[in-house]
């Protein structure tokens, strides 16, 4: 059962009282609508579908990227107004996705907005979902695969 399970660390009482009064502190140069989410103990793969389960409670989201950068997970979250942004931080900082693992530590990004050039599994523009899904990372790979495929199942061009 992979499904997001979002639970608070077992260290926490029962109020969730240390997420109160969370400094919501837009960075300059951000307009407070972007979230930089860190995912530490990462043991489950973390993707666009689960961030999008996760955050959609809080209102809507408009685009979300996930990538690793020195060692770490992390995602963008942009969504369409500040409050819904501020209230994913109070909601979820410091919780995690599956029980005991996958911790989310959340802050405001110094974006004004999240640039997705493709929709599949590590970015997604809600707003624009006819984007397409090739990564640029593996159009080489997919491109000279299809074209081996091609000349050994049809050596004479294709024609048929």
């Amino acid at each position: 059962s992979n499904k997001p399970e979002i639970s608070a660390p077992e260290n926490r009482d029962g109020e969730g009282g240390s997420r109160q009064g969370y400094p919501l502190q837009i960075p300059p140069g951000g307009d407070g609508r972007i979230l930089l989410v860190t995912v530490t103990n990462v043991v489950y793969p973390v993707s666009v579908d689960i961030m999008h389960k996760v955050f959609q409670v809080c209102g809507n989201i408009q685009k979300i990227v996930t990538f690793n950068k020195q060692g770490k997970v992390q995602a963008l979250v942009q969504f369409e107004a500040p409050h819904e942004a501020g209230w994913a931080i109070e909601r979820f900082q410091g919780m995690n996705i599956y029980s005991g693992c996958n911790t989310l530590q959340i802050q405001f990004s110094n974006l004004t907005d999240v640039t997705v050039k493709y929709n599949n599994e590590r970015s997604f523009d809600f707003t624009n979902p006819s984007l397409p899904a090739l990564n640029p990372n593996d159009a080489l790979l997919d491109r000279h695969h299809h074209n081996m495929a091609g000349f050994v199942a049809s050596p004479m061009g294709g024609r048929g």
